[in-house]
């Protein structure tokens, strides 16, 4: 079923006339990553070791314990809210990098300089590639466009 989507994917046209990213670019995207992920779960499977030695692994590691950190599970929610309601008014770049800059405080404590190296790398990282070279819009904010 995979491979039927991704066919009918590159029948769609990858770019439009005005030069930008057209309806077929993420489905192809989406589809080879599909099949490529289905193709490595396969060979993963086919490789697998026998039933037997994994029941046994698992009755020396144990169960997972799960549900360790829902005040952390609230507050990433909380803030994946905030960053989707502030995404068009403050702008990608700025909203995605204040939301990682907070995610990255709570989650990579006591690192100050890699996290803002992070959180402001990554937004840069996806302005250039989505705005600059993919020419596809991203919410422009309270940033002049560059």
């Amino acid at each position: 079923m995979l491979a039927v989507y991704t066919e009918m994917a590159f029948a769609l046209e990858w770019r439009t006339q005005a030069g930008r990213i057209g309806p077929g670019f993420f489905p192809r995207v989406v589809g080879i990553a599909g099949v490529a992920l289905t193709l490595w779960g396969l060979v993963a499977a086919i490789r697998s070791p026998r039933d037997d030695e994994v029941v046994a692994l698992e009755d020396e590691v144990g169960e997972a314990d799960l549900g360790k950190h829902p005040r952390l599970l609230a507050i990433m929610v909380l803030a994946a809210g905030v960053f989707a309601a502030t995404l068009i008014s403050l702008g990608a770049i700025i909203s995605s990098a204040l939301f990682l800059m907070v995610m990255l405080s709570l989650l990579n404590r006591g690192r100050h300089v890699v996290n803002a190296v992070i959180a402001i790398g990554i937004p840069l990282s996806m302005y250039l590639l989505l705005q600059t070279l993919l020419n596809a819009g991203l919410p422009e904010g309270i940033l002049p466009r560059f």
